[in-house]
């Protein structure tokens, strides 16, 4: 299943932000942003660490998108303080990418080995061939190109992602703008 998220960015007083889990490099947080509870959050710990109640910022995040809002989980990306200073951990951009890549090579080549079987099967069932060796060693080379395609297919997706999230992640004044108290419609009330 493929994950859907849009880049958002949402903006006002950070009244109030709480940390509910610590993992290695980030944190998950809930926010309080103009009187707005914000739940299932991470962020960098070092954006975390740089953030003070009481002052306006402008957050850029990439929010999930499922129709289940329990799903719904956002990351903070960068954020942008009221003097114009972004705090961003700039690895990021590149270790998200190499994660995406990293993920859709092993989807493709789930992709590849389930294709593999089921167009084994889906057209072995029609294979014309007389059960020759020749004919055979054709059908197999023939079925594992097909399938070396699907799994290219599904991989070139995972890289156009990385590549895009690369490219919105050096052009934060790109991100679609949205109200937080919009934003938090998109997550479960049980959350909030």
């Amino acid at each position: 299943m493929f994950i859907k998220f849009e880049y958002l960015k949402f903006s006002g007083c950070l009244q109030d932000i709480r940390v509910f889990e610590s993992f290695s490099d980030n944190v998950q947080v809930i926010m309080k942003i103009d009187d707005v509870l914000i739940p299932n959050f991470r962020m960098p710990t070092r954006i975390y660490e740089e953030l003070e109640n009481g002052s306006r910022y402008e957050f850029y995040g990439l929010v999930q998108k499922s129709r289940n809002k329990q799903k719904n989980k956002g990351f903070v990306m960068a954020v942008k303080a009221e003097n114009g200073k972004v705090l961003e951990q700039a690895s990021l951009k590149y270790t998200s990418q190499l994660g995406i890549w990293v993920n859709g090579a092993i989807i493709a080549g789930v992709a590849f080995l389930l294709s593999w079987i089921g167009l084994f099967f889906a057209i072995g069932a029609f294979d014309k061939s007389g059960g020759s060796y020749n004919g055979f060693a054709q059908f197999v080379s023939d079925l594992t190109g097909y399938s070396l395609t699907i799994a290219g297919l599904v991989f070139a997706g995972f890289v156009g992602v990385g590549i895009n999230l690369f490219r919105k992640a050096k052009a934060l004044d790109t991100w679609q703008s949205i109200a937080p108290a919009k934003l938090v419609e998109r997550f479960s009330k049980m959350h909030r």
